[in-house]
């Protein structure tokens, strides 16, 4: 009976063994932590997003984006959606956003680790793989609690993203280690869809914001990529998908000057914006500056921007502050806060880099090492927010478990 290790138990993983238990086959997971698919309860706000139905590769950031589309097209969101109703999992379709009908990501992570079991898959957690070796067409695993010998062995370790600093596998073993130990190269691992640490210290004052927005990230003053959506402020800077799908582009080179510009009200054109509050300065002279702020944003950001412009709500408008009131009206279409930093590792839903997919065929089997598959968020491929990288990792993990269990 060919025996088959999978290292790492998290959503690729077990994907992986559900595929390669189809012929037959011997499956061992082996999982560091204490429990499998711990990543899964946190994806979605808990409440797992596990796929979607507009799948592309525009959707992947990869340096071999081109043959992401070749993956997909051996599994896709319609292949897992099969495949989890097989398991006996409803699915909750939200303008094409595939979620569990119960809105439960423990839900996902339970019906897979019963699949498990039921296919006579072994699970070994608190297990930390030292070392492997080759020869003789086997692989030899040595771990802190002994050692094995296995025909086939896919990594599907994850990589650092959401994972606390004390809580990762030390890093001379962790699977891009263990991949490179067997000749395979690393594209620099950098956090990705995270939030972004902002310079400005006024963030805790209006910390709880929530607006929709249309940002442009800024690259040494060059726009570098633009996203829309809702925007959270928080105490340290901003967060919420459009942050997050900005924030790969920050990691990638934390050598340049990054800022974001904002605007509050997308939907009216800045020069109809602008002849809107000339007309309302003239209109309203007399009032004071919090009056004529009231409705336009929320309270906390109203109140910033009187204040960034050397205002007090009380103050009257007149002739002599009103390019003071135009100014702080004017920051509602083109507010530029500084970016410091990304969030980092330990809050980032994903990472970017890995193991290129030049160095893996198209059933994940590495090209260095015939035998060893390599899939998830090991290799050099990160989706936008939206079920994405979820995706990836059932896409890559069932190829991989169908191609290693085959006799």
């Amino acid at each position: 009976m060919k025996k088959i290790l999978i290292i790492g138990g998290g959503a690729s993983g077990m994907m992986a063994a559900i595929g390669a238990s189809k012929n037959g086959a011997k499956v061992t997971i082996y999982e560091y932590r204490q429990e499998l698919g711990k990543k899964i309860l946190a994806t979605g706000n808990g409440k797992c997003n596990l796929s979607n139905r507009h799948l592309d590769v525009s959707c992947y950031n990869s340096s071999d984006a081109d043959k992401i589309s070749e993956y997909l097209r051996k599994f896709d969101t319609e292949d897992s959606i099969s495949l989890f109703k097989s398991f006996g999992l409803l699915i909750k379709d939200k303008n094409g956003y595939l979620y569990p009908a119960g809105e439960q990501a423990v839900t996902v992570r339970d019906i897979l680790v019963s699949q498990l079991r039921n296919r006579n898959v072994e699970i070994v957690t608190e297990i930390l793989v030292e070392e492997i070796n080759k020869k003789d067409n086997k692989f030899s695993v040595r771990t802190n609690k002994g050692t094995g010998e296995f025909d086939n062995i896919i990594l599907a370790c994850g990589s650092y993203g959401g994972i606390r600093k004390n809580d990762r596998v030390p890093g001379n073993v962790d699977g891009y280690s263990l991949a490179y130990h067997f000749g395979h190269s690393i594209i620099p691992i950098k956090p990705a869809l995270t939030q972004l640490v902002c310079k400005e210290e006024y963030f805790k004052d209006i910390a709880g914001v929530r607006t929709e927005c249309f940002i442009s990230l800024l690259r040494d003053n060059t726009v570098i990529a633009e996203e829309f959506g809702e925007m959270q402020i928080t105490d340290f800077g901003v967060s919420g998908i459009p942050i997050f799908q900005l924030s790969r582009h920050v990691s990638a080179d934390a050598n340049g000057s990054y800022s974001l510009l904002i605007d509050l009200i997308p939907g009216i054109m800045l020069e109809d914006f602008e002849l809107f509050i000339r007309s309302r300065l003239l209109a309203y002279q007399g009032m004071s500056v919090e009056e004529f702020f009231l409705g336009l944003l929320n309270n906390k950001l109203n109140s910033l921007f009187i204040k960034l412009n050397g205002l007090e709500p009380g103050d009257l408008i007149t002739e002599e502050n009103r390019e003071k009131v135009f100014k702080a009206l004017h920051m509602i279409k083109e507010w530029r806060i500084e970016v410091k930093k990304t969030k980092g590792f330990e809050n980032a839903q994903c990472c970017s880099g890995g193991i290129p997919l030049s160095e893996i065929d198209l059933d994940c089997q590495s090209l260095k090492v015939p035998g060893l598959y390599i899939t998830g968020e090991m290799l050099d491929v990160d989706g936008k927010c939206g079920g994405y990288n979820l995706q990836w990792a059932w896409t890559t993990g069932y190829i991989a478990g169908v191609a290693a269990g085959k006799n």
